[in-house]
């Protein structure tokens, strides 16, 4: 059983607990978050007795052999940094940071880390059994080659503006939160996994409509040049009247196939224009599929391989998402680097 240490006891931070608990190849033995009062919650709730309240006492805990960062966006930095000078494997949700310069800090200190830590993001809907699926097609050629694709994040989160810190009263979500970001680099995400391919140059588009509260526009649209040549557009949007769409409006265009949503119609030759449209053959899951990450990220600890999404992985999608905001405050196309362990 490896021993976890969870960091962030919000939505997330309880899902990633529980599903530990579920998957039983662990046993969270420490919870950490900054305010002291959702800490005696969930120690109480889940009778885990050691707690702390910074990622520092957390970590330096020999019994923690893996951390779990589920803080908020602009908060993974430090505790990423902190945990992986301890020694420890990570899975820190995404985005990775909320900022360049952070992702910079992480991936440098990655580099510089032992190789056989396992460090994995939690890109979640590479999880999903549906975009498990179309990755399968994608990868194996059946959709042929991969030349437009689409992935939006259409969710109603105007809740959020009443969410505040209990502990500090501040509301980080309503002045950090970059939509782009925190819900478009998801199907950014797949999009990347979908096409084996890294972004190269990036340029969007944004209003400040919908959700006046935010700081920052929660309308955000952004078209993703890829290095194989294809071209991926996302659409990030925070406050539509509507139930979020089915399975993120994912479409990927292929010279023998073609995806829509959990639809898939494959061509049997060039005479075969209108090829019938089939479900995929899986079933979509609802929410977050927490458990076969988590089963994933320890399964990679356990056997020495790498996890589904690991650290570089992870920063590529992060960083073409915070350079499409980049590219949307300044109207201009940025270029995207690409990182990688070397």
């Amino acid at each position: 059983m490896i021993g976890v240490g969870i960091i962030g006891l919000g939505h997330n931070g309880l899902g990633h607990l529980e599903a530990h608990r579920r998957v039983g190849k662990s046993e969270v033995v420490a919870v950490c978050d900054v305010n002291p009062e959702r800490l005696k919650a969930a120690s109480e709730r889940y009778g885990i007795g050691t707690t702390y309240g910074s990622a520092e006492d957390l970590c330096s805990d020999p019994a923690v052999e893996a951390v779990s960062i589920n803080t908020g966006d602009p908060f993974h930095v430090e505790p990423f940094l902190t945990a992986l000078k301890c020694g420890k494997h990570i899975l820190v949700e995404k985005p990775l940071a909320n900022s360049v310069e952070g992702v910079g800090a992480i991936v440098r200190a990655a580099r510089a880390a032992d190789q056989h830590l396992k460090l994995a993001v939690g890109y979640i809907l590479r999880f999903n059994p549906v975009f498990e699926e179309i990755h399968r097609l994608c990868t194996t050629g059946e959709l042929g080659r991969i030349y437009y694709m689409e992935g939006d994040y259409v969710h109603n989160l105007l809740y959020q503006a009443n969410q505040t810190d209990g502990h500090t009263g501040v509301n980080w979500y309503l002045q950090n939160e970059k939509p782009m970001v925190g819900g478009g680099s998801h199907p950014l995400d797949l999009l990347r996994w979908f096409s084996g391919a890294n972004v190269r140059e990036v340029r969007g588009f944004s209003n400040h409509v919908a959700f006046p509260r935010m700081a920052n526009d929660d309308c955000q649209v952004a078209l993703f040049r890829f290095d194989n040549g294809a071209v991926g557009k996302v659409a990030a949007l925070y406050a539509p009247r509507m139930a979020m769409p089915r399975c993120h409006n994912v479409r990927i265009y292929g010279t023998k196939g073609t995806v829509e949503r959990d639809q898939v119609a494959i061509s049997r030759d060039e005479e075969d224009v209108h090829p019938e449209f089939k479900p995929i053959s899986a079933q979509s899951v609802a929410g977050h599929p927490y458990d076969p990450e988590v089963e994933d990220w320890l399964d990679a600890i356990r056997t020495d391989r790498a996890p589904r999404c690991d650290l570089f992985d992870g920063a590529n999608s992060t960083m073409a998402t915070l350079l499409a905001v980049h590219a949307i405050i300044t109207g201009r196309s940025v270029e995207v680097p690409e990182y990688s362990r070397s």
